[in-house]
């Protein structure tokens, strides 16, 4: 038996006149798991759950991330929250760096203009449409917008720790939020089997034999991404990505990109934070692929090309023209909906 795995599991309080939330009764509810079934192999796996309901406020939001470096840890992290106006559960791909509440919080807190680090959007370390695998999410949405207020602002700052943490493991510990429609439009118990069903994927994201890689957003003075073709002697010649590679066993996320960004480009770039992730299994191995901001060292560096024979700041009109490798267009598509 695979060895057990711990889980943070947390809901919030009651906000803007609900008398109950949604998130907290499941959340409360699932302190009381016990196993899993492993999505990759069918085996149990023993769990241990915390749960916590989380005030709706600043405490609330940076509650786990301040856990987290402080010294707690757990195998996994799933946030959830009320979406008011949601008819099918949401599971966000990314936290946006923004604050902009449409009612004040339950410590009457309302920002309407702000950032909350200023570094821009994080994503997280999963693919949130590969829960699909095996019909566990059947029935939900991927979002790209958390929205504006204190869940979105508690996301944030839960991977903000995760990834600032960085040395020592390829890439962080998985981490997600899920907004639940109100329990008029989704039972409480409907809600509760489905967060039961995309739980597994969260505590093992990826095949036991994943391969991490990580591939570069690196961006000039317009705002537009650098990509490159591959070359003729290359798989995926002639396909455009963001460039980039694999995680050597053990290393830090971080270290790859700077690693492969100086092999690949000749260019030196400090790595800033995530912007999604994305699965992409073949005959030969389930490759997951990281997309990480970066900044070059030296604004007016030229890459150097070595594995690619071609290379190009891409705008969206380009984009729609290019041949992507893998699902490098999907990436694309996410940094356009930043801009």
């Amino acid at each position: 038996m695979p060895a057990s795995k711990s889980v943070l599991i947390t809901g919030f309080e009651p906000f803007g006149g609900h008398t109950t939330n949604i998130s907290a009764t499941v959340a409360v509810a699932l302190g009381s798991l016990r196993s899993i079934l492993h999505p990759w192999t069918d085996e149990t796996v023993d769990l241990k759950v915390t749960a916590r309901v989380l005030p709706v406020d600043a405490n609330g939001a940076r509650d786990c991330g301040e856990r987290w470096r402080s010294g707690e840890r757990w195998d996994a992290i799933l946030h959830m929250g009320l979406c008011e106006s949601c008819e099918l559960p949401r599971v966000e791909r990314l936290a946006r760096d923004r604050l902009h509440m449409r009612i004040p919080d339950n410590q009457g807190r309302q920002s309407t203009e702000g950032t909350l680090d200023g570094g821009g959007a994080r994503g997280c370390w999963v693919d949130p449409g590969a829960f699909v695998r095996g019909g566990r999410f059947s029935g939900a949405e991927v979002s790209d917008d958390a929205g504006s207020f204190v869940c979105n602002e508690t996301y944030f700052h839960t991977l903000a720790a995760l990834s600032d943490e960085g040395e020592g493991h390829p890439v962080p510990t998985p981490a997600l939020f899920v907004h639940l429609p109100h329990q008029t439009v989704m039972p409480v118990e409907d809600a509760l089997e489905f967060v039961k069903g995309i739980l597994p994927s969260l505590v093992f994201p990826y095949p036991p034999d994943a391969v991490h890689v990580v591939a570069a957003s690196i961006t000039n003075g317009s705002g537009l991404p650098l990509v490159a073709r591959r070359g003729p002697d290359q798989r995926d010649a002639g396909l455009w990505e963001f460039p980039g590679g694999k995680c050597e066993p053990g290393e830090a996320w971080n270290h790859a990109l700077r690693r492969e960004i100086k092999e690949e480009l000749g260019l030196e770039v400090t790595p800033s934070r995530l912007l999604g992730t994305w699965l992409r299994p073949n005959e030969h191995a389930c490759y997951v692929i990281h997309l990480v901001g970066a900044i070059l060292n030296q604004p007016s560096a030229q890459p150097t090309l070595s594995v690619h024979d071609a290379w190009m700041w891409v705008d969206e009109t380009t984009a729609d023209s290019l041949a992507w490798a893998g699902r490098d267009g999907e990436m694309h598509q996410l940094l356009a909906s930043l801009v």
